[in-house]
C-alpha cells in the first residue's frame, strides 16, 4: 500500500481510492450534504516566490492561500483532483466542503483555479484536454456560481482584476 495512503486517517465519509479523473482521488463513502465539511486540508505551508513559467508550476500539488503561500497537502487534500464543474470548493482558507449534494461513490473534486491567482500558472485538464488558469480567468457566472466556495483571499483578487465590489 502506498505510504502516503495508510497515512491519511480514517473517515465515514470520504475514502482515497481509484479516480476516474487522474489516478488515485477522494471518493464519497455515502451521500454528503451541500454545504458539508467533507475534509480538512493539512500539511505544511510553503512560502514560494514566482518570477518565471517554471516557478509557477512547482508544487503540482500545492494548494494556494495567498500571496506566495501555499500548502503542500498531506492526507486527503493530497488526492483531491481538478473538475471544471466541481462538487466542492474551500471555505475559509482550509475547509473543503460540498457545493452540492454528492452522492455515495461519486468523487469529490474542486477548481484548482480557485486557488490559483498567479497569472503563469497553468495545467492541462486530464479529461477534457482543456488549458485550467488562475482565477482571474473563471468568467464570471461560473465564479459567481463557486460562491461562498471560493476561499477569501482569492475572492478578493477576483474582484479586484475584474473590478467588482466585494460581496459581503
Amino acid at each position: 500500500m502506498n505510504k502516503e495512503i495508510s497515512a491519511i486517517p480514517y473517515s465515514k465519509k470520504i475514502k482515497v481510492d481509484k479516480s476516474k479523473i487522474h489516478g488515485l482521488g477522494i471518493i464519497a463513502k455515502r451521500n454528503i450534504k451541500k454545504g458539508e465539511i467533507v475534509f480538512i486540508i493539512k500539511g505544511k505551508e510553503k512560502h514560494w516566490q514566482i518570477k518565471s513559467e517554471k516557478d509557477a508550476l512547482y508544487g503540482d500539488c500545492w494548494i494556494g492561500i495567498k500571496k506566495n503561500l501555499w500548502i503542500d497537502p498531506k492526507g486527503f487534500g493530497r488526492f483531491i483532483n481538478h473538475s471544471g464543474k466541481p462538487n466542492c470548493g474551500i471555505r475559509g482558507k482550509l475547509l473543503v466542503c460540498a457545493m452540492r449534494n454528492i452522492k455515495k461513490g461519486e468523487e469529490a473534486t474542486i477548481d484548482y483555479s480557485t486557488t490559483e491567482e498567479e497569472p503563469l500558472w497553468w495545467m492541462k485538464n486530464g479529461i477534457d484536454g482543456k488549458i485550467v488558469k488562475s482565477i482571474q480567468s473563471i468568467p464570471l457566472k461560473k465564479y459567481k456560481s463557486y460562491l461562498p466556495f471560493v476561499p477569501k483571499y482569492f475572492q478578493m483578487v477576483y474582484n479586484s482584476f475584474h473590478n467588482l465590489k466585494r460581496r459581503e
